[in-house]
Parts: C-alpha cells; structure tokens; sequence
C-alpha cells in the first residue's frame, strides 16, 4: 500500500474593518514630563480592536503597553491623537460626558484593587451605589456576578480570607456590575501561579463567549496571548513593531523581539539546549543534517516522514517535536536528524518545501570543517 502525503496549507484570517472596531487608536502619542526633559511613554500608535474580540497587548517592562491601555479609558489622556470607544471620540468629551462614556468599560489590575475592609458581596456592591438601583436590584445582581465567577459561598468573606485567583475572580464581578461592553485587564495574572492563571483566563474567555464584551489584555506572558487572544500587538520603545493575528505571530514572526517572545512561550530554549547536548550529537553521520520542520494549520500530516524516507531512501530519526492548538488552529513543530546522499537529501527537503512546511537546517555536518 502506498502511503499518500499531506501537505499543509495556512488560511488567513480576515482583514480588520476599521469602520466596525470597538477601540479605535488613532496615532496616540504620550509624553511625561520628567526632570525638565520628555518621556516618550507611547509614540505614535494606531491600533482597532473589534467588537467581541479578545486582543492583546504584549512587552517587556517599560515598553508602553499599561500607558497605553490607560490611554483607552482617559486614565491617562494622550499628548496627541484620537481615543475613538464605541463610535465615541472620547478625547473630545466634557468630563462629564466621559465618566457616562467610561461605564462602558471595566478594568481589573495585576494587584486585585479591592477593598479591604469590605465583605466581597461589598466590593461587588459599590460601583452599583448611587444609580438608583434597589437594593434588592442589587441584591439580585451582585448574587447573579458572583455565581458567575463561582463564588456564591464567599460573599461575605473579606480580601484577606481570599486566594490570589479569588481576588481576582472579585475584582472581575466588580468590573461586570456596571454592564460594560469593554473589559481592560492591565496585567491581570502576573501574580498568580500557573493553574490558577488558566482558570482565570477561562473565566475571561467565558465572559467574552456569554456576554459578547470586547476584551483587552496587556501582559508581559506570551502564553497568556497564545491561550486566549484572537490578534496582537507587540510593543518595544513605546511604539507597536508588529501586530496581526495570534496563529500568524506565532508561525511567521517577523522581528526579533518577537521572535523572542513566541521562543518564550515554546520549546525554542529546549531545542537549543538539546542540540547543544554532546550525547545528541554524538554518533551522527558526516553527512547528516539536523532539520526543523514546521506544520502550519493542520493535524494531518502522520505520513509525511515515513514517506520521504522511503521515498529518497534517506533516514530521519526525530529528536523532538510539538503539535498545539492556536486560536483554534494547530502549529507543529519537528526536529530530526536526517541522513543519507547529499542529493537524496536536498530532494528529500525540496520535497517537504513544495508541501508548504517550513524547514530550517540547524546543522549540517556535512558542511563542517
């Protein structure tokens, strides 16, 4: 029986329709005044966010990203440029009209920013005092936000008996109580452990699927990009240097820094420290080469080495490998050290091209002096 191979094809997302964004961006500029001379904290940034979308922000300390999500709500109002929210030119408004318009959008915090002398049911409570709600409308609402977040039982437990991930979980109640139709999260799971960052992420992602709210994250964790957002913006130096969707960043980045960041949130670190082992390397032929193999946008694919083996009569070992789900689509990655003719190998590879899979040639002893 004759083995068929797969080859692999990427589908693009979309392009953004600027007219039906949510947050729209408009060459946002903010410069602090510091010791008589300028701090250029966000520098000419454009970005649109679209309704119901989960988007986010990613970079290194320093580079922008909470200055410019401040920027969004007029926490921080920018030198220059346009704040458009929901069809509204936010930098144009009166301040009364901007706290109105500020309803629209909630905002949780890396530190929980609760109150701690009230019960959680009171934190919950207070950006419902003052609008003329009932108090058993408010009774009815802050119990329906609680059992959404799951913590019904807590309601009367104070910040101080909570977890890290239940403090947020409160925080997150507290920022849904106002009705928003935008949810900032400014570095919302940086102190939190690893399991309880995912459940807080599924949290938000369920939020986003139940009540439709456009979400924002700024985070310096490309895990966190990778396991919830749908598109992203890269910062370094106050400026956006790469920006599309989260499968295509992770498949195709483009500069270094983002290199760096998707190498984070991966095995790169593993692989270099593999190839590196003198156990690894020892016992491969003159002639072999080292080659990474990259799978875009399918799970298919189970053939393809054993195929070309047969097929160049050439022999590929694999020596590590990883298949994940991005944003609903899958990225592979292998590594395998292939060995035989040198022209049977550059057809085997110029095989595998033709296929659209990605190869990159790590080492090739062959070459070596």
């Amino acid at each position: 029986m004759r083995i068929i191979p797969v080859c692999f094809f990427v589908i693009g997302r979309k392009g953004v329709n600027v007219e039906q964004a949510m947050i729209s961006l408009k060459h946002i500029v903010k410069t602090f005044s510091e010791h008589g001379s300028g701090v250029h904290a966000v520098r000419d940034v454009s970005l649109d966010i679209l309704p119901g979308e989960i988007f986010g922000i990613v970079g290194f300390s320093g580079a922008g990203k909470s200055t410019l999500v401040r920027c969004i709500n007029l926490l921080e109002r920018p030198t220059s440029g346009q704040v458009i929210v929901d069809n509204v030119e936010l930098t144009r408004l009166s301040s009364r009209a901007l706290n109105q318009e500020r309803k629209k959008i909630g905002m949780i915090f890396q530190q929980f920013n609760l109150f701690a002398t009230r019960t959680v049911y009171q934190n919950v409570a207070f950006p419902l005092q003052h609008t003329g709600m009932s108090r058993e409308a408010i009774h009815q609402k802050v119990m329906s936000l609680l059992a959404f977040v799951e913590l019904s039982e807590k309601a009367e437990a104070y910040p101080s008996q909570l977890s890290g991930g239940q403090k947020q979980r409160v925080a997150i109640a507290r920022a849904l109580a106002s009705d928003p139709k935008i949810l900032l999260c400014d570095e919302a799971t940086s102190a939190l452990d690893p399991q309880t960052t995912t459940s807080i992420l599924k949290l938000l992602k369920k939020l986003n699927q139940e009540l439709g709210i456009t979400i924002v994250i700024i985070t310096h964790q490309m895990q966190v990009i990778k396991e919830i957002c749908q598109r992203v913006a890269l910062m370094e130096a106050g400026q956006v240097v790469e920006q599309g969707d989260v499968y295509d960043i992770f498949a195709r980045p483009q500069q270094p820094i983002t290199r760096n960041f998707v190498n984070s949130a991966g095995n790169a670190g593993q692989l270099e420290e593999l190839l590196q082992d003198a156990h690894v390397l020892d016992g491969i032929e003159d002639s072999a080469r080292i080659i990474k193999m990259k799978f875009l946008d399918s799970s298919a694919g189970k053939a393809l080495v054993s195929y070309v083996s047969r097929t160049y009569n050439v022999d590929l070992s694999i020596i590590h490998g990883n298949v994940e789900m991005i944003d609903g689509r899958s990225l592979g990655e292998l590594v395998v050290v292939a060995s035989g003719e040198k022209t049977q190998l550059d057809a085997a590879i110029a095989y595998v091209r033709q296929c659209r899979i990605e190869v990159e040639v790590l080492l090739d002893a062959g070459s070596a002096e």
